[in-house]
């Protein structure tokens, strides 16, 4: 192995063979690949490409194979079309089958006209399993071998082999035994057991047929007992008046040892006419390494065969095995069953009744290795006939492919290897085209054309044809003397002896000038006899050039011929490398040729010394020449005349003393550095430079020195050094230079120094010191850290210039600092009692500190509030101490060098002085702290709110104003919710003292044990300032039961006229005050004109608000401004945190301006009659069937249901009085006492409260259909979680106008600069989140920030909103399947909420390794009467659980239009027996997620009051032993890992959702950065999701998916080892992902730029925007001074426009103005 090994690696070492390589790129991966005549035609994702087979341009335009929501019987397949079949039928047509409509075919004709279609699911329809198909052509019949897949409702009918007409009249229909060809039970198909095909599970490779048999090779275990896969093969008879199964049997096909499987397959056959199955094999554990084995089909394969059916018919040995297709039986002897030895057929024998059948046999047919390498991952493998010898390709799986001879022999002769543009697997569906020598293959997206031809054609003389170095295809084809390939010339007539050839022997010279014509004689082998008129000739050529000259014969085996005369050109260098053949001209036959013919140039050489260093060259006349008729004297030449001094001064005039051979001084002679620094040599042979050049920061940079006399070059360039003498850091190098003197612990050159001798050299240096900055008036302790202990005196320390007093003294130093006058900066130097001086690397700073304001003024007497200091260099020296009057200020922690803060103590209520004490140095603050009483709450009102919360309450009291941060607090038993009141929203009198601020109350978490159901009371809190004041217990809160609102099924549309709504409703005031109502058409709000307890009018807008451009193009939402951009506005009603969609409102065209007024009067008055009428009969039938149906049935109905929601809940003119609305809480029973046992439950239903599914008939018209996310939601509000995590409500009505003041003046770009600049002055990242949330429609106002991580990420950000809707929702489909399959993982085991960790985390923050026993139940769901579908649960799911997975099926299985939200989905049960009552699982009715109940199926039933646990396991009994989390992880890592790998390649593709990186030149950077990014969006993915975005299960796991990500690339360089546990196989797997081929394709799909007046607009339309203004304003007040010092200096024409805008806002802030930062 080891030397065959070895072989290969040196012939590939070595290409001589030129093939020509044309590529085409075509997006998307391919798939597929079919050559008819001309057309090469290419099937990737979703199109079909015609192509030209010469140019790989496109002929016609692609085929477009992408379905629109057609896959109705798939609802949960790949909506892609996968191209699974492209094949060649009926001479020229094309068969094509793909995954769409379950995996439908069609045959084509050569323009992509369709000529017939088939309904019937046929092939695989996924992406990933196998399908196999083989056409018998003069039967008209195709055999398909198709993998199982789940997908979808019909995969149970499809056979796993069939035999399928290709007829047009019977188009794939499985052909039958009977006449009529109707489907029977013996049809011409093979199925496995029912309860088999879903798991035993077979992967199709390959299949070809002989005379008698039909053969498919496969992937699968041996049989139902065993789960290792092997390779087998299968073999079946073709006659097909007998059933498949008949006939069929299968054997393993080893190749080497069982540790291999088979990837690919190909026929050819050998020189004896005979059939050889050539496999290609790879390990199964992935490791490297490629066998290719060989077997003759009749004597290895039929053998096999034979010999299995021996064993089971005539020995009767073991059992006929394959008990996935028939149950299992021995075998059975019969000694008069016999067969001929060696027959070809053995169809007429094994078909008996009295045989078991289908037989699996045991024995394998064994291959013959005739290759292997140990190192190779191959992706393809295909031999073709070639001439008398068999051409071998192969293709690796990094994009290499290497072409070889075979020829029966031992070991293949691989010839040529190249590396493709891709560096991806090669696509086994390579294609070679015999007629043009050409291959056609695949990897990633591109198509490559490979042709062998160009590289024969070109060798023009038998023996440069056949020389042994060269390309082993080509041979001499004597018949017309040319270089073909062996198929472009007849085999008796092609020849690759060399030994027939003409060869030159010999040429004088093989060098010649190109300024002197020179004879060139050659000596050949033999001379070919001229014909008439024919003559020699010699042709000098390459690629470009091409002269030639007449050749005369010498003798009968010599010619002469001269260099020719022009044409002959040297334009690089000073060497031409030309092709010499020996013609017959005219009729242009090659003799002979010499590969290597050089011309030199040699006026290419400017000096004596090298001119004459070429043969042929003199130098004469000042010059070189080939010709020369002067007397050649000796070449000058020069060098140093000390070869030490060649290190050269920086900044210095030097002089450089060199000396002389052969020179006459008879003119000028210069020196020059680098041809750019000149100077003059004098009659003492010293070169003199004025001033040498200044280097930066790298010493000894190389020069070369060149001596000219009259511009001609003396001898060779000398290298010497530039250095400077305070670039070296060490004595020992410094005194290496003489003009360099090591000097109080510096280098310094010799003109400077002020030592007077050397000091002496020392390893002592100074490592590090602290403080780096100190202040001016000294007293300050500098500590010194040096590298080793001292034992010397020391002499003196100095702080730049100014003393230091020495303290202590080892290895580390103190001394104290001495005041300085002024602010300066400097080394720090010691001087020790011997002379050595050392000096630190860093500078210390003597700096000026001053306070500038204080932040708050204002805080309370209880204290723990935290004041801020900004200034000027207040964290400097070694201690900061802030004193508040007498007290001290606690907790001091460093913001800047500039700010400082601290948590102030309890002190009394008064004016305090503010000092701030720096090390020694006291500084006095202007501004007082003033301390206030504590706040105390009057009045809290009102007390009482809905269950789903939302009520505005409002607190009123006194000294609110000096909270930084208010928090309310709701608690009942273990439930607490809490809010954080904005500072903006407290309002305060103009002394201070009275104050008021309100909030909403949050919604009730779901009734349980612990948790009653309302009405209830619960606990009220109010904390100021971080729990400092606690004002608990003052008042309870009472909570009632929601309201009901009766909506009816069909929602009503009404004209607008112009009037009033009128609404009717049921005790609202209750709960609900008008400030707790909203009313809404479409987008604006419906004024509120009256409120009651009975009715709600509102007042319309007169015009309807159309939507905004960046949601045009978006399918209907929930909260869009018109129905699908027409004239109806949707009517929403909002109460607290609920909203209802009520009707519709039609802005359209009044019925008088289309008609006229007898129109009109005429279709009232009928309409009119036609209401009586309705009426009449509708009473006539209410009396009929009142006494009926009022007695039919007391349980709940989705009748009653419907007659309840179709009354009308608003009108115009009339009145409706809903029924009060109390929560009902039942039970769903467990009927099964077997673990793990699917159970089926009682049909619940699912009301759908928020958005009806039925729309009313005048909505039907605008329904669309659109592709939608399953998961995930990609609003511009959700968006907005990838920024900002939490969305706090913030009350902008008082901001507003001065803000977009605000937002007009960071428009301007001079100011917006100079803001910019201070922004990443002061690495404030949460305000430049703020900018760029702001200015995300402008991605140009972020070229300024620096290229940072953060950076990145935000422009992804503002990225997102630049593209529509549907582009989003295509780019995020990715994520939103493997978030999907993600959650389907941890959704399938159990889960602890309360401890928030999942038996199938791959976090092990996260993950539950408890054993906790469970079982599962298929709940049939009953959605609306529309849907009925079946959900998986667990029985310790809570009921929390069971809504997130009915959700999650909803969203991810039914095209609902848009993501459900939690809350909007209710369950309802019908009543059940109650005997069952303790083995239930409790069913809450449920509005919000989170809920703490977790129940348990009970084992042993007894008498108890509690019928379930809270907890699945406690937290002191988890399990956390390392060793069982790690098996665990990579358990649940393994589940996902096929996902997983798909999900990075995908990746590794560059997808163009972030395309957002230019001009980046270096590609591993731009892959680095890529990567970073995409990680991030991983960690804050499920932000994105409107159900269970908070989860903690989740976001660990995309942690951890996103640190391996990051892992596998090495964008960083520390992980844990959980993360290298889980994804080392992963690195290993994309190990030879080439970074450098990386790129990103853009989709070009961006929105146009907004117009500033849109973009002002939509950016200030949202509350966010306002608050992150006042964000950005207060940073301006904190660093207006730097600011417009900056605008000033750059742009002072724009100062007095700043000014005015500022003014402004300033006037229109309110007084009471806070801090956010």
């Amino acid at each position: 192995m080891f030397s065959v090994l070895i072989i290969s690696y040196l012939i590939l070492s070595i290409n001589s063979v030129s093939i020509d390589i044309i590529e085409n790129d075509l997006n998307h991966t391919i798939e597929k690949i079919l050559l008819i005549n001309e057309n090469l035609y290419v099937g990737t994702r979703n199109v079909l490409h015609r192509l030209s087979s010469l140019s790989l341009n496109r002929t016609i335009p692609s085929l477009q194979l992408i379905p629109l929501s057609d896959n109705f019987e798939c609802i949960q397949c790949d909506r892609n079309n996968h191209i699974k079949i492209l094949l060649r039928v009926h001479k020229e047509n094309i068969l094509l089958c793909g995954t769409i409509f379950q995996g439908t075919c069609q045959i084509l004709d050569q323009d992509f006209n369709l000529i017939i279609n088939s309904s019937l699911p046929i092939v695989a329809n996924d992406p990933i399993n196998s399908t196999n198909a083989l056409i018998i052509q003069e039967r008209n019949l195709i055999y398909f071998g198709v993998t199982y897949t789940n997908e979808g409702t019909q995969r149970w009918q499809i056979p796993n082999i069939s035999g399928r007409s290709l007829n047009v009249s019977r188009f794939m229909k499985i052909l039958s035994t009977n006449d009529d060809e109707r489907i029977s039970r013996d049809d011409l198909s093979l199925r496995f057991m029912s309860r088999q095909q879903t798991r035993f599970i077979v992967q199709y490779i390959y299949s070809f047929y002989t005379e008698n048999y039909i053969y498919f090779i496969t992937n699968q275990p041996n049989d139902i007992e065993q789960k290792q896969i092997l390779t087998k093969i299968i073999r079946f008879c073709r006659d097909s008046s007998n059933s498949i199964i008949r006939t069929y049997i299968e054997i393993p096909l080893l190749c080497s040892n069982s540790e291999w499987f088979i990837k690919t397959a190909e026929i050819f056959f050998n020189d004896k006419n005979q059939p050889i199955l050539i496999g290609h094999f790879a390990r199964k554990d992935g490791a490297g390494g490629t066998n290719i084995c060989l077997w003759n089909i009749q004597n290895d394969i039929d053998r096999a065969f034979e010999d299995n059916y021996r064993t089971c018919y005539s020995m009767g040995i073991g059992k006929r095995g394959l008990a996935f297709i028939k149950p299992n039986e021995p075998c059975r002897k019969d000694e008069s069953w016999s067969i001929p030895i060696n027959s070809d057929n053995l169809c007429p024998w094994i078909i008996n009744d009295r045989f078991p059948y289908p037989v699996g046999g045991t024995t394998p047919a064994i291959g013959h290795l005739f290759y292997e390498n140990i190192l190779e991952r191959s992706s393809a493998f295909q031999i073709y006939s070639f001439g008398s010898s068999n051409l071998i390709f192969q293709g690796l799986t990094n994009g290499t492919f290497k072409l070889g001879l075979y020829d029966f022999g031992v070991k293949i002769n691989w010839f040529y290897s190249y590396q493709l543009s891709t560096a991806t697997p090669i696509l086994s569906n390579v294609i070679f085209d015999n007629k043009t020598e050409t291959f056609f293959l695949a990897s990633e997206s591109k198509i490559y054309r490979i042709s062998l031809s160009g590289d024969c054609t070109s060798r023009l003389s038998c023996d440069e044809c056949l020389s042994s170095s060269n390309n082993p295809l080509c041979g001499w084809c004597t018949m017309n003397q040319r270089c073909t390939l062996a198929n472009n010339c007849p085999l008796n007539f092609w020849q690759q002896e060399n030994n027939h050839c003409t060869h030159i022997v010999r040429v004088q010279p093989l060098k010649a000038s190109i300024d002197n014509i020179q004879w060139i004689n050659l000596t050949l082998t033999k001379l070919p006899q001229l014909e008439h008129n024919e003559i020699y000739q010699c042709i000098f050529m390459d690629k470009i050039i091409s002269a030639s000259t007449q050749a005369i014969k010498l003798d009968h085996n010599r010619l002469s011929c001269p260099t020719p005369s022009k044409n002959i050109h040297v334009h690089k260098g000073s060497h031409l490398k030309l092709r010499l053949s020996i013609i017959k001209w005219p009729s242009n036959v090659s003799i002979a040729t010499v590969s290597d013919f050089t011309f030199y140039n040699c006026s290419s050489y400017s000096s004596c010394v090298s001119c004459r260093s070429e043969f042929g060259c003199q130098w004469c006349s000042q010059r070189c020449s080939s010709m020369c008729t002067e007397f050649s004297s000796q070449c000058s030449s020069v060098d140093l005349l000390n070869s030490s001094n060649i290190f050269l001064e920086s900044k210095q005039s030097i002089e450089i003393p060199l000396k002389f051979d052969h020179i006459q001084y008879d003119n000028r002679i210069e020196c020059r550095l680098n041809e750019t620094i000149y100077g003059l040599v004098n009659s003492d042979s010293i070169c003199s430079i004025s001033k040498m050049s200044h280097i930066n920061d790298e010493n000894e940079q190389i020069v070369f020195l060149t001596v000219h006399q009259n511009n001609i070059l003396i001898g060779n360039p000398i290298k010497m050094f530039i250095y400077r003498c305070d670039l070296y850091d060490t004595c020992d190098k410094c005194n290496l230079r003489s003009k360099c003197s090591w000097c109080q612990g510096r280098c310094l050159t010799n003109s400077i120094n002020k030592c007077l001798i050397n000091e002496q050299c020392t390893s002592l240096r100074i490592v590090d010191f602290s403080p780096k900055s100190i202040p001016l008036n000294g007293r300050t302790i500098i500590n010194i850290l040096l590298n080793e202990h001292i034992n010397e005196e020391i002499v003196e320390i100095l702080l730049t210039d100014i003393p230091c007093l020495l303290i202590n003294s080892s290895n580390i130093i103190q001394c104290q600092a001495i005041v300085s006058n002024y602010s300066r900066k400097g080394h720090i130097s010691v001087q020790f009692s011997n002379s050595i001086y050392i000096l630190s690397k860093e500078y210390i700073e003597y700096c000026q500190s001053s306070i500038n304001s204080i932040t708050p003024n204002i805080v309370y007497e209880v204290g723990g509030q935290i004041l801020y200091l900004s200034g000027k260099n207040l964290f400097i020296g070694n201690e900061q101490t802030i004193f508040i009057g007498d007290y001290r200020c606690l907790q001091l922690k460093q913001i800047s060098l500039n700010n400082l803060s601290c948590q102030l103590p309890p002190m009394a209520s008064r004016i305090y002085n503010i000092t701030l004490k720096i090390d020694k140095q006291l500084l006095n603050v202007e501004q007082n702290l003033k301390v206030t009483p504590n706040p105390i709450v009057e009045d809290i009102d009102p007390t009482i709110s809905f269950a789903s919360g939302g009520r505005l309450i409002f607190v009123r009291g006194m000294h609110f104003g000096s909270a930084q941060t208010i928090t309310v607090k709701f608690s009942h038993r273990k439930w607490i919710a809490k809010l954080k009141i904005n500072t903006n929203d407290i309002l305060s009198a103009k002394d201070g003292m009275i104050s008021s601020f309100y909030f909403r109350t949050p919604s009730l978490p779901t009734s349980s044990n612990d948790f009653p159901s309302p009405p209830l009371d619960v606990n009220f809190s109010l904390y100021f300032d971080n729990s400092i004041i606690s004002l608990i217990n003052i008042i309870q809160f009472h909570y009632i039961p929601d309201v009901l609102l009766n909506i009816s099924s069909t929602l009503p549309s009404l004209p607008y006229t112009g009037e009033e709504l009128k609404l009717h409703v049921e005790n609202l005031t209750e709960a609900a005050s008008m400030s707790d109502i909203q009313l809404f058409i479409g987008c604006s709000e419906c004024k509120l004109r009256t409120f009651t307890s009975k009715s709600i009018t509102c007042q319309p807008p007169k015009k309807l608000i159309i939507n905004t451009a960046i949601i045009l193009n978006n399918p209907q939402q929930h909260d869009d401004c018109t129905l699908f951009n027409s004239s109806i506005g949707p009517i929403r009603f909002r109460i607290g945190y609920r909203e209802y969609l009520i009707g519709y409102l039609s802005y359209s065209r009044l019925l008088s301006v289309k008609y006229s007024k007898i129109t009109i009067v005429s279709l009232i008055f009928a309409s009119s009659l036609l209401t009586i009428s309705v009426l009449s009969f509708g009473l006539y039938l209410f009396y009929k069937y009142f006494g009926k149906s009022k007695s039919k049935t007391n349980v709940l109905s989705n009748k009653n249901n419907a007659n309840a929601n179709d009354k009308q809940f608003w009108s115009t003119d009339t009145s409706a009085s809903p029924a009060p609305y109390y929560q009902v809480y039942e039970q769903i029973s467990c009927l099964s006492s077997h673990d793990n046992t699917l159970t089926r439950a009682p049909l619940l239903q699912c009301p759908y409260y928020q958005e009806k599914r039925c729309t009313p008939p005048i909505m039907e018209q605008l329904q669309m259909s659109s592709s939608f996310l399953t998961t995930i939601s990609i609003e511009d509000d959700q968006l907005k979680q990838l920024l900002f995590k939490k969305s706090q409500k913030f009350s902008s009505t008082k901001y507003r106008p001065s803000m977009e003041l605000f937002y007009d003046l960071l428009n301007m770009k001079p100011f917006s600069e100079a803001f910019i600049d201070q922004l990443i002055e002061n690495h404030s990242t949460d305000l430049i989140e703020s900018y760029v949330y702001l200015f995300r429609y402008s991605p140009q106002n972020f070229k300024l920030f620096p290229l940072t991580r953060e950076s990145v990420f935000q422009k992804f950000f503002s990225n997102l909103f630049l593209q529509s809707k549907n582009q989003l929702i295509n780019k995020f489909h990715l994520f939103d399947d493997f978030l999907r399959i993600l959650i389907d993982s941890i959704d399938s085991s159990p889960c602890d909420e309360l401890l928030n960790r999942s038996s199938r985390s791959v976090s092990s923050t996260t993950l539950l390794l408890n054993n906790i026993a469970y079982r599962s139940y298929e709940l049939k769901i009953n959605y609306e009467n529309l849907l009925h579908f079946h959900v998986n649960v667990l029985d310790c799911d809570t009921i929390d659980k069971l809504k997130q997975k009915i959700i999650h099926y909803l969203n991810s299985n039914e095209n609902t239009n848009r993501l459900i939200e939690y809350d909007e989905v209710d369950l309802s049960m019908p009543s059940i027996n109650s005997y069952l009552y303790s083995d239930q699982i409790p069913m809450l009715k449920n509005f919000l997620p989170n809920s703490t109940i977790y129940c348990q199926k009970k084992y042993i039933i007894k008498k108890e009051s509690k019928t379930f646990v809270y907890h699945l396991c406690k937290e002191n009994q988890l399990i956390l032993e390392k060793h069982f989390m790690e098996e665990k992880l990579k358990e649940n890592k393994h589940r996902l890992q096929q996902i997983f790998i798909y999900f990075c390649q995908q990746i590794m593709n560059g997808l163009d959702l972030f395309f957002i990186f230019e001009n980046e030149e270096n590609q591993q950077v731009l892959f680095q950065r890529y990567i970073q990014l995409v990680s991030d969006l991983i960690r804050r993915l499920n932000r994105l999701m409107l159900c269970r975005s908070a989860c903690p299960i989740i976001e660990s796991c995309l942690n951890s998916i996103a640190d391996g990500l990051e892992f596998i690339f090495d964008t960083k360089t520390e992980f844990s080892s959980e993360i290298k546990l889980l994804f080392m196989d992963d690195k290993k797997y994309f190990s030879t992902f080439n970074k450098n081929n990386f790129h990103i394709c853009s989709s070009n799909q961006f929105n146009p730029q907004f117009s500033p007046i849109d973009t002002r607009s939509l950016t200030l339309k949202d509350d966010s925007a306002i608050e992150s203004l006042l964000k950005l304003y207060q940073f301006y007040e904190l660093y207006s001074e730097p600011i417009n010092q900056h605008i000033g200096e750059n742009h002072v024409s724009i100062l007095l426009p700043v000014h005015h805008l500022l003014v402004q806002i300033r006037q229109l802030l309110p007084s009471d103005n806070i801090t956010l930062i």
